[in-house]
């Protein structure tokens, strides 16, 4: 268990994974034309810098210690995807084998986007820097998270006192020239778009450890969930801030605000239950395994059920009403969730904990 553990925070994992999941989610439906931001994967990166950072800011001091953080976080992320890089590199196969043997035409051409080299890409852990992104598509944020570990782990051996410099030199340059490739998904341009979040994170995070703010009152509390809410309802529905990195900061704002809410707070526990954490908790789950979930789901409607199909720009798509869409989506996210579960349980925790 993490020193600093804020049971809130897994909520924003929750929220930005099942809103990666609309994204993915590509039916005409509520969820992907309303709920679907891409934008949420650099949440995941803020979260994770201002929590690493929370804990392993005074823990590495030497390299033993970088390098026992590095294994750590290595078994926290690499067996899951492992895990799917296999089933999707079987499904490939499959895909193969019913064209050979009954002719069917897959939702896309087996091997062509997901071919060899890709796979070995997506083995070593590198597959942001394929020319696309392949097999378990959302992977690609995986293997960029990896490397920010590690950049972070780097950071921390540098003296305490010149870490805050080195944040806020690497924000700055960032913001004069490389906020064009804020929210890049391949090559280089993932890391360094996925750097800046994840230092914005780790920014937050020092100013929390550093100077500590008391808030006793209800009237904070009331003032967190109004900027909450305005800031949910922005992102999703207004879109009113075209200047993307700009989120980041904001998300890395409310972090920190979060940490300072009143735990015993009936509103408190009533946005943060049980049921949301939890699903922060299996969100690394949830993000890994919906879209093999909604392609498997898309396959059995397809050719158990026999429903009708519609060839669009050479694309063959479940014929799915509005009405259906927005049930097979449902389904979708509620098979998700159990089966996430059980792969939390089996694969990540099984392997994390050795």
């Amino acid at each position: 268990m993490d020193k600093h553990h804020y049971p809130q925070l897994d909520v924003f994992r929750a929220l930005a994974a099942l809103s990666v999941c609309a994204v993915h989610f590509n039916f005409d439906s509520f969820f992907h034309n309303h709920f679907a931001n891409g934008l949420f994967v650099q949440l995941f990166f803020a979260l994770s810098g201002f929590v690493i950072f929370l804990n392993y800011y005074e823990k590495i001091k030497n390299i033993i210690d970088l390098r026992i953080f590095i294994i750590k976080r290595f078994r926290r992320l690499y067996p899951l995807h492992l895990f799917f890089l296999i089933i999707f590199a079987l499904m490939e196969v499959l895909k193969y084998f019913f064209i050979l043997k009954y002719g069917h035409q897959s939702f896309t051409e087996s091997f062509s986007l997901n071919n060899f080299n890709n796979f070995l890409l997506n083995l070593f852990f590198l597959q942001h820097f394929a020319d696309y992104n392949t097999y378990n598509t959302p992977s690609w944020s995986i293997s960029v998270e990896m490397m920010l570990y590690i950049t972070a782990g780097v950071l921390f051996l540098f003296p305490k006192k010149y870490i805050a410099l080195i944040l806020v030199l690497y924000l700055l340059a960032f913001l004069y020239f490389f906020n064009n490739i804020y929210g890049a998904t391949i090559s280089i341009n993932a890391y360094l778009s996925g750097l800046y979040s994840f230092l914005i994170g780790c920014l937050f995070s020092y100013l929390y450890i550093k100077k500590k703010i008391v808030f006793k009152n209800s009237y904070f509390e009331l003032f967190y969930f109004i900027i909450l809410f305005i800031f949910l309802i922005e992102i999703f529905y207004f879109k009113f801030i075209d200047k993307h990195y700009l989120y980041s900061i904001i998300f890395a704002f409310i972090f920190y605000l979060s940490c300072y809410l009143d735990k015993n707070s009936y509103l408190f526990n009533f946005i943060f239950n049980k049921f949301f954490n939890y699903l922060g908790k299996i969100s690394y789950s949830i993000y890994l395994s919906h879209l093999f979930i909604f392609y498997a789901l898309k396959q059995i409607f397809r050719f158990v059920f026999n429903h009708p199909t519609v060839n669009i720009d050479g694309v063959v798509v479940l014929d799915l009403t509005y009405f259906e869409a927005n049930l097979f989506i449902i389904s979708t996210y509620i098979i998700t969730i159990i089966f996430s579960h059980f792969s939390y349980r089996h694969i990540e925790m099984r392997f994390y904990k050795k």
